[in-house]
């Protein structure tokens, strides 16, 4: 039997446990609420009819068709509408009866300071969800999107250069104004939504390749391996061999990572969109290049494989200076804070658009800083050997109860 950080580094099924609590605490969030609502559930089933139907952008003459789409989807309320008892004894027959109905009782609560009436929105809630109500409200908002869409351009042009901001913005604003990509289908919800589980995903692939290489080299110095390595010329060199070992290490996690966390992502079913233009109707930033969603989702990739294999070299590179398996994890949690909570993910804040440089730059996320900081006590012990227990003791570790306590505490106090 081997001791505990043996166990650690020879064994990485262990890390599967804490990647999936993990995936739990955060990016799971975004999986669950992808979609999140009626609206948006209605929102991201149209546009992915019409990528199907009309091909990644949407013309001026297939906009057209989304009128007669409009005028069968009322038709379909009309009908609808008189299937629904409390609606017909409320004399709600059809969708222009009832927009108005909608629209007084708002205005009302809306004078009288937010008081509204129990049964009013039962009856509103009921239509809702009896109705093909959604799919109206998102076809009306996005004709509106579509046809205000070059006034919208031309005024976010015009805030550019009076904002005295670089000619090279505004060019690329006022070109992708008329490029072919202006009226792409991609939705700006699954772009957020890639967007924040990208930087969860960064985050992990950092700290899951901290915690992997850390022990490495202070377990050879520890041993006394490095003094006989020095003895030959071949072994002068072997911390060159262990770098790169490190860094196909990291490589090897990274793709696993990526493999596994693509797999709930993907089952959304964004790839539909994978030949849709970044920008579009639904505008998100103004990207520096003209790619596809699905080129976008390559990129992101190669930059998690960039951002680990910066994070193995920094590891091994502080791994050799460490004397005990104490003083490298106090060199891990600045690097993986500095790596991961900071550059990871102020990197992943709509990368690759023109943006403020202060974006995404926050600090630490304190939620995120907390819960790695109990993962770190734990992997810790895991580096110790069995006979010499000389890390935290049992009472100073809080217990997974006592964990998610501190989260929730710190979170309401956000």
């Amino acid at each position: 039997m081997g001791t505990a950080e043996d166990l650690a580094v020879r064994h990485p099924g262990g890390y599967f446990p804490t990647g999936a609590v993990y995936y739990w605490m955060f990016p799971q969030f975004y999986i669950e609420y992808f979609t999140n609502g009626p609206y948006a559930k209605t929102q991201f089933d149209l546009a992915d009819h019409w990528v199907e139907q009309y091909g990644p952008t949407l013309e001026p003459e297939e906009r057209e068709r989304l009128d007669s789409q409009l005028a069968e989807e009322i038709s379909a309320f009309d009908a609808q509408i008189t299937a629904i008892p409390d609606a017909a004894a409320a004399g709600l027959t059809n969708y222009v009866a009832f927009l108005s109905f909608r629209e007084d009782y708002l205005n009302g609560v809306r004078d009288s300071n937010g008081q509204a009436d129990m049964d009013t929105e039962y009856l509103l809630n009921r239509v809702y969800g009896g109705t093909n109500w959604y799919r109206i409200e998102v076809l009306i908002d996005t004709m509106e999107t579509y046809d205000t869409q070059e006034d919208r351009r031309a005024q976010i042009v015009s805030n550019r250069q009076q904002d005295g901001q670089l000619e090279t913005m505004v060019w690329r604003e006022a070109e992708l104004a008329s490029s072919e990509t202006a009226h792409s289908l991609l939705l700006s919800s699954v772009k957020h939504s890639t967007q924040e589980y990208g930087k969860d995903l960064a985050v992990w692939c950092i700290l899951s390749v901290v915690l992997l290489l850390s022990p490495t080299l202070v377990r050879d110095r520890l041993q006394g391996t490095r003094a006989m390595q020095w003895l030959s010329r071949r072994g002068r060199g072997i911390l060159n061999v262990q770098m790169g070992a490190a860094l196909l290490s990291a490589l090897a996690l990274t793709i696993v990572n990526l493999n596994i966390y693509a797999i709930p992502f993907l089952a959304q079913g964004p790839l539909q969109f994978a030949a849709c233009g970044l920008d579009g109707i639904w505008e998100w930033g103004a990207p520096w290049f003209n790619w596809t969603y699905g080129t976008y989702l390559l990129v992101l990739a190669g930059l998690f494989l960039a951002l680990s294999l910066g994070a193995a070299g920094l590891t091994v590179f502080l791994s050799q200076y460490s004397g005990n398996y104490i003083a490298m994890p106090l060199k891990a949690v600045p690097l993986f804070v500095a790596a991961g909570a900071v550059l990871g993910s102020w990197l992943l804040d709509m990368p690759f658009t023109f943006r403020s440089l202060g974006n995404g730059a926050v600090c630490v996320r304190i939620l995120d800083f907390l819960y790695t900081i109990e993962m770190l006590k734990y992997h810790r012990q895991c580096f110790c050997r069995n006979s010499r227990p000389i890390f935290l003791k049992r009472k100073n570790l809080l217990t997974s109860t006592e964990c998610i306590k501190t989260l929730q505490h710190a979170g309401h106090e956000l």
